[in-house]
């Protein structure tokens, strides 16, 4: 059994952003999401700000109640708003009712820190996809925090395989290829990679199938 939801659905690369492309990968791949739950958001970019992942930084970066929000938080300005989890789904909805697409009292992102391979599983059969955080090794050895998006799994003889659109390209070589588009994950890595590493439970922003308002 197996499900994609990113099937014949745009890849989105953080490499080629206007805005912080090296620090993108929770904007990017909150973009991969929303297009593989099927929200338009190949529409939403702007005159200055074309592709969808720049223009929701610009208005994470800008919106007042997202920065009155992040300010609450951190107060240091210690990190910027899109790299909080918080606030990354409070900015993403915000942008989304914004451009009309999400009703009032409704989100489309959920920011949780339980979530399970099975919570997983199940968004993606409900047509979603999930944002991850975890921690991954580049080619140079280097290990770095970054964020993907969870559009598709298989199950092959009883062992379970997720599909990653990743922002940045592959990890399995440590990123020297640069293409990130349906990236399988193991379950093993699924669980030692994603944060918290090594837990069955994970932070995850569940980002449910585009329904018109």
């Amino acid at each position: 059994m197996k499900k994609n939801n990113s099937q014949n659905k745009p890849y989105y690369s953080q490499r080629n952003n206007q805005l912080k492309p090296e620090g993108a990968c929770n904007v990017t791949s909150m973009i991969n999401a929303l297009s593989s739950a099927g929200w338009p958001v190949s529409k939403l970019g702007t005159k200055k700000y074309p592709q969808p992942e720049d223009a929701l930084m610009n208005f994470m970066m800008n919106d007042n109640t997202v920065l009155v929000a992040w300010r609450k938080i951190d107060p240091a300005g210690s990190y910027p708003p899109n790299e909080w989890h918080a606030i990354l789904a409070l900015g993403t909805n915000l942008w989304l009712r914004a451009n009309g697409l999400l009703c009032q009292y409704k989100n489309a992102v959920e920011f949780r820190e339980d979530v399970t391979a099975e919570d997983v599983t199940r968004t993606i059969v409900n047509g979603g996809a999930v944002v991850c955080t975890g921690r991954f090794i580049t080619a140079q050895k280097k290990t770095i925090g970054h964020v993907v998006c969870v559009v598709g799994y298989e199950n092959d003889d009883n062992e379970k395989t997720f599909v990653l659109d990743d922002s940045w390209g592959d990890y399995h070589d440590g990123y020297v290829t640069q293409n990130g588009n349906d990236i399988r994950m193991s379950f093993a890595d699924f669980t030692s990679l994603l944060r918290p590493c090594g837990s069955a439970r994970k932070m995850g922003h569940i980002v449910s199938m585009f329904k018109e308002c």
